[in-house]
């Protein structure tokens, strides 16, 4: 497998490391670009009864908003990687075991459902599903955003294209539906079919159908946007066959 690695700049290293030790190889291309927005103090964490981070960067710019000085509440994680960085930060982490990492996931754990009527800070980025959000107020909560980064995304060159396609990359990891639907947008229509001819490894069942809609149907669901979750799916994965592309389809779930 040659598979492109898209999160973003200085997350892929260390999966890449991992991949090409079991023989696979790695093109590195951040898809994503994270730019901090200003944040005056009080911070919302203050007056919060439990906090739900989205991801392994709000936990670092919560972090640094904070000075290290976390307030005694439980926080939750989707992931594992956003659990880890809660838990370095001293932070109180409750996450769903592998497999059922999702918003789901977080909303299904007795120490969530344990809290009733509380003030729930929502610790994210711009834009994304209003799941969350939605679901708690209908239980009673009061829930206010934290909203300390917002993601951009590059548009490619044809130059990228090509140094892709060069390298034989037929595998693409996409962590987020943003980055395959910024695929889709910015790959001129002529390399879609390219597109569609890749093996496509997402978190998620949803964003398995999002690649479907767009055509795609060599989709794998690894479980989870961690390195450990990515790891484990391309390890049941045969692609070391006569066709270097893998089998003609897989649908993981």
């Amino acid at each position: 497998m040659q598979l492109l690695l898209t999160r973003p700049a200085g997350r892929n290293e260390a999966l890449a490391s991992r991949l090409q030790q079991l023989g696979h190889g790695t093109t590195i291309a951040p898809m994503v670009v994270i730019e901090p927005l200003p944040c005056d103090p009080p911070t919302p964490l203050q007056h919060a009864d439990a906090a739900f981070f989205v991801s392994k960067t709000a936990v670092q710019l919560a972090d640094k908003q904070l000075q290290g000085r976390w307030p005694p509440i439980p926080c939750f994680a989707v992931g594992a990687a956003t659990a880890a960085a809660l838990a370095a930060c001293g932070a109180t982490v409750y996450t769903p075991a592998s497999g059922a990492e999702t918003s789901e996931g977080v909303l299904a754990l007795p120490q969530w459902q344990a809290i009733t009527n509380g003030n729930v800070v929502i610790v994210r980025g711009e834009g994304g599903r209003t799941l969350v959000a939605d679901s708690l107020r209908q239980q009673g909560h009061n829930v206010c955003s934290w909203v300390l980064y917002r993601r951009c995304y590059p548009a490619f060159t044809d130059q990228q294209l090509q140094g892709w396609q060069q390298d034989g990359v037929n595998a693409i990891l996409a962590t987020s539906g943003e980055i395959l639907e910024n695929f889709f947008q910015q790959v001129p229509i002529t390399a879609h079919s390219w597109l569609r001819q890749q093996h496509w490894l997402v978190p998620v069942q949803r964003l398995a159908t999002l690649a479907r809609q767009h055509g795609c149907r060599r989709v794998s669901v690894t479980e989870g946007a961690g390195d450990d979750a990515i790891i484990g799916m391309i390890g049941t994965l045969d692609l070391y066959g006569a066709d270097p592309k893998g089998p003609e389809a897989s649908d993981s779930n």
